[in-house]
């Protein structure tokens, strides 16, 4: 064998051995651990962030705490049996920058014990997770957490699902969802596929801005004129939305087969404002897949196809709308997405409303 050749073979070797003890040490492959790490759930943990810089407060230091099974709440702390309510989304139910004492769940809960309602609610939202991503945590993530029988599982979901053009992208394929394969496993457990699919995450959280960071709205401009492109919306009514409720029904399925109610709301930005029933919607244009168009009015009716799709899986009678609420405003949020103390004790209010019509908690 020629010297070179067997160099070039040696050092594959020496690659294949590393990259195999890197997967075996910090991959999900024999450890349980590491594979809910993989996918962005932090366990038994507790930070502390400066949010001085995203919005004004007098405590500008917040605790950002998960309990061992990965959840966070006050209350629920290491005691998943006490949960009646566990909220799954995204960084808009996470809430990375919002103290523990200040979320939407602990408003929540507050109100429902001041009106008699003994309910202990729970965070399971995790930054960056789509409905894709919820669905993993069912199959993954909640079934390992002995004594988890919550009453409603509230699913606050729409923005993160949003950015997906094709309902059979790399991240949202079906197929997947209903596949123990090998490329399905590799995609659960492998702490390089994961990093590399983190990474991925951040470009598109930075190109279409729904990363953390405070924007000045009075330098914002808005306009009543729709831009949307008509190709998007052919390829959001034939493939994305058929995708979406595909995974809205295995989330119902899933909460049915634990005994829960499950519950979604629609979730609000303020790439559009909604007054007295008219839509001004931010100016600035901006593309998906760098082809298709949209403003924040196109924004809003591109955000209303999946929610319409949520109510027509789900019903009507499960679904919470907060998208085409006219009250927020700019106070409400620090960015186009993530909520301000004020904007989360509103919503957490107004959750508290909307869930009292159900048996559960009447």
């Amino acid at each position: 064998m020629p010297k070179k050749l067997k160099l070039i073979l040696i050092n594959i070797a020496i690659l294949l051995i590393g990259v195999l003890i890197i997967e075996l040490c910090f991959g999900g492959w024999l450890s349980n651990s590491n594979q809910l790490s993989n996918l962005g759930i932090i366990k038994d943990a507790k930070f502390e962030f400066d949010v001085s810089h995203l919005y004004k407060t007098s405590n500008p230091t917040i605790t950002y705490t998960r309990d061992k099974y990965g959840l966070r709440g006050v209350s629920t702390h290491n005691e998943p049996e006490k949960i009646n309510i566990l909220t799954v989304g995204g960084s808009t139910t996470d809430q990375r920058y919002l103290d523990d004492s200040q979320t939407w769940q602990e408003v929540l809960e507050k109100e429902l014990h001041s009106n008699g309602k003994k309910m202990y609610v729970s965070n399971a939202g995790v930054d960056g997770q789509s409905t894709y991503g919820h669905l993993k945590s069912t199959e993954i993530w909640f079934p390992k957490i002995e004594n988890l029988q919550p009453k409603i599982i509230l699913f606050y979901v729409g923005i993160n699902d949003f950015y997906t053009v094709n309902g059979d992208s790399e991240y949202d394929n079906i197929q997947e969802l209903e596949s123990d394969g090998f490329m399905s496993q590799l995609k659960d457990k492998s702490v390089l596929y994961n990093a590399y699919r983190k990474l991925k995450g951040m470009q598109k959280a930075t190109k279409f801005e729904v990363g953390h960071r405070k924007i000045n709205f009075s330098r914002v401009d808005y306009t009543k004129e729709e831009v949307v492109n008509e190709k998007l919306l052919e390829i959001y009514d034939e493939t994305n939305l058929k995708a979406f409720k595909v995974r809205i029904q295995k989330l119902i399925d899933y909460a049915q087969s634990i005994k829960a109610i499950p519950v979604f709301v629609t979730q609000p930005t303020l790439h559009y404002k909604i007054r007295n029933g008219v839509i001004f919607g931010t100016e600035k244009i901006k593309y998906l897949e760098d082809k298709y168009a949209y403003n924040g009015v196109g924004y809003l009716k591109l955000l209303n196809k999946l929610n319409e799709a949520m109510k027509e899986v789900a019903t009507p009678e499960f679904v919470i709308d907060f998208t085409n609420d006219e009250t927020w405003n700019t106070v409400d949020f620090y960015d186009y997405y993530h909520m301000t103390p004020t904007g989360v004790k509103k919503l957490g209010e107004k959750l508290s409303q909307k869930l009292s019509k159900y048996d559960v908690l009447k």
